[in-house]
């Protein structure tokens, strides 16, 4: 006896009875799977703690890079700041040490009490190229070299590397130069009178 689906009534109860066993072992095995999904495996709680471990250890170089970084920058100012302190000592006239005479050049050097050595050239261009004309030195490339008036200082200052060059007019110089200018005048008029 078949019924409208076509199937005979013993065929469908044991078709019915074959789909619930089915439908169970899949059921079953759907929920283990999703047992066994629902944690990390030994190997990606391997790769996630070596990739921290990576992570870690450059942020962690970087912070020790920028620290050492940071020393030397505080160094480099404090010889900065030496350098200029000195340059300005020896502008006012007020360096501490007394000066290596060399003709037209002195010489100061020192070593603060951190050890840092420091040397302060000061050269009077003036009398320097006055002394080259006096002794022809000059050559034929260097006779057109404009020469510095009188009163102008060379002074380099070297410290720890650092190394500041400044020209300035000294005191000492301009009045110098003042005396020989009244000494000019004074011949002008002289001049001037025996004609």
């Amino acid at each position: 006896m078949n019924n409208q689906h076509g199937y005979t009534i013993g065929e469908k109860e044991l078709y019915s009875a074959r789909q619930n066993e089915s439908d169970r072992k899949f059921g079953q095995d759907i929920k283990s799977r999703q047992e066994l999904l629902t944690g990390f495996t030994v190997l990606e709680v391997m790769v996630a703690l070596a990739i921290m471990a990576v992570s870690l250890s450059i942020f962690f170089s970087l912070v020790g890079n920028s620290s050492k970084l940071r020393g030397r920058i505080d160094d480099h100012i404090k010889l900065v700041l030496l350098a200029r302190t000195k340059t300005e000592e020896a502008f006012l006239g007020i360096l501490e040490k007394t000066p290596i005479n060399l003709d037209e050049k002195k010489i100061f050097e020192g070593k603060t009490k951190n050890g840092i050595q420091w040397k302060v050239v000061e050269v009077d261009t003036y009398k320097e190229e006055k002394e080259k004309l006096r002794s022809n030195i000059l050559s034929r490339e260097e006779d057109n070299k404009v020469f510095l008036p009188k009163g102008i200082i060379l002074l380099n200052t070297e410290v720890g590397g650092i190394i500041i060059d400044t020209v300035f007019s000294s005191p000492e110089s301009k009045d110098i130069e003042s005396e020989d200018n009244k000494k000019i005048t004074k011949d002008k008029k002289e001049k001037s009178l025996s004609e």
